[in-house]
């Protein structure tokens, strides 16, 4: 197995997000969960590209592969199962005149400065009530965000619309009493005594706006992607919408009962993306089975190497050492879905094609899971033609009652060829 703990990527930051925080249109919405536009940019300098290639990304999450791709002039297809992500990737593409987004700016502002009610008002953790202590949204936030939201109803152009939506949704979570934390949301420290109100979302509201002003008259969208919002599983056995693929570079939902809906749950609620719970449990259905929060279909498939047999045999026979039962299922079924994925990719891949799938190890019941490697398998195994698996770096991870003597799980980037190199 070709695990190059040498790789010339490692530890250059290029498998998380945090050098996006300046770039221009990057920028305008913080996505923890993605990998950095220079691997991007790597991965398009080895796959040997022109003009005509297809890059696609069955994961996009907040599109850096497809902006990546269209500020570097190539066509690309994004496909990402979360309306608000799906969102985020296709403003951040989206152009317009700064003189347009000035005219409407002053309506905004005064619809957020008169508020209007919030059906989110009292809905779940949104707001505060008589039996909640801790609550995401004070009223005020909430009232200012639906003024400026429904300001936006009067706003003719669709491109100015979309950037003044993304402006108020950041705002929002600017003023929000919790932050992304990993696996879930986390009140910030002395969240009571911020005193987030309609000055503190206007004032939010505005540097986002004056953000986006910048980034736009520096930096013009000239090739648009193609961002599909749906289930990738479904999407490449039956779409018809896009030509075969020379270059994938994605990065799946790591094996980490990570349910990646449920940490944007304010936004997909504040966005209209779902209205109701049963709306959000239906999108948790739509993702990759790689948490235990919905009752998905049971896995079929049971053969995915001797390193699979044996991380799974180590986790069936410590049960007493999980967080939930039905981990072992979920990790079966993981790979399941991985296998499937790489199947339809190679159906959808040019004859020269590469993958770059940027993956996480887990651990469970004490035993570090060594998905990269595992990975590798099923895609030999899917038809496609393992180049190496390159240690991007070593994570450090929190301590757990569950697994106490792992402290670091390795990430890496797994490179397949769809041919065998010569």
């Amino acid at each position: 197995m070709p695990l190059n703990q040498n790789f010339n990527l490692k530890n250059s930051g290029y498998s998380n997000a945090e050098n996006t925080l300046a770039m221009p249109r990057h920028r305008w919405y913080y996505y923890k969960e993605g990998f950095s536009p220079i691997l991007v940019e790597k991965a398009i300098e080895q796959a040997n590209l022109n003009e005509q290639d297809l890059i696609i990304d069955p994961f996009n999450g907040s599109g850096t592969t497809t902006l990546t791709a269209s500020i570097n002039g190539y066509h690309s297809i994004g496909i990402e199962v979360n309306p608000f992500t799906a969102f985020l990737s296709k403003v951040k593409i989206e152009n317009a005149l700064v003189s347009d987004i000035e005219r409407v700016k002053s309506k905004i502002l005064k619809g957020i400065d008169q508020g209007k009610h919030s059906n989110l008002n009292g809905f779940s953790t949104f707001t505060k009530t008589e039996s909640r202590k801790k609550w995401l949204f004070n009223n005020e936030v909430l009232r200012s965000f639906e003024g400026g939201w429904q300001a936006i109803n009067k706003v003719q152009n669709p491109s100015v619309k979309n950037l003044i939506k993304l402006s108020l949704l950041s705002s929002a979570m600017d003023n929000c009493n919790a932050k992304k934390d990993g696996k879930c949301l986390r009140y910030k420290s002395n969240w009571e005594q911020r005193g987030f109100d309609k000055e503190t979302f206007s004032s939010s509201f505005e540097n986002h706006l004056n953000r986006i002003e910048q980034d736009i008259e520096i930096q013009q969208i000239g090739k648009k992607p193609n961002i599909i919002n749906g289930d990738c599983r479904t999407v490449l056995e039956s779409s018809q919408e896009f030509s075969k693929f020379k270059l994938c570079i994605t990065s799946p939902p790591y094996l980490n009962t990570f349910d990646y809906t449920d940490i944007y749950r304010p936004e997909l609620f504040l966005g209209k993306f779902v209205n109701t719970g049963r709306e959000l449990y239906d999108l948790r259905l739509m993702t990759v089975r790689s948490h235990v929060q919905a009752k998905w279909n049971l896995p079929v498939m049971k053969d995915f190497g001797m390193l699979y047999l044996e991380a799974i045999t180590h986790v069936k026979n410590n049960l007493k050492d999980l967080m939930h039962r039905d981990i072992p299922l979920m990790i079966q079924a993981y790979f399941e879905d991985m296998f499937n994925i790489l199947c339809q990719l190679k159906k959808r891949a040019q004859k020269d094609a590469q993958i770059w799938l940027v993956v996480s190890n887990s651990a469970y019941a004490n035993k570090e899971i060594p998905v990269d490697l595992i990975i590798g398998d099923i895609g030999a195994r899917a038809g496609w033609h393992l180049k190496e698996i390159g240690v991007l770096r070593e994570i450090q991870r929190r301590k757990t009652k569950h697994s106490p003597d792992i402290t670091h799980l390795r990430e890496s980037v797994i490179i397949f060829n769809a041919n065998r190199l010569r």
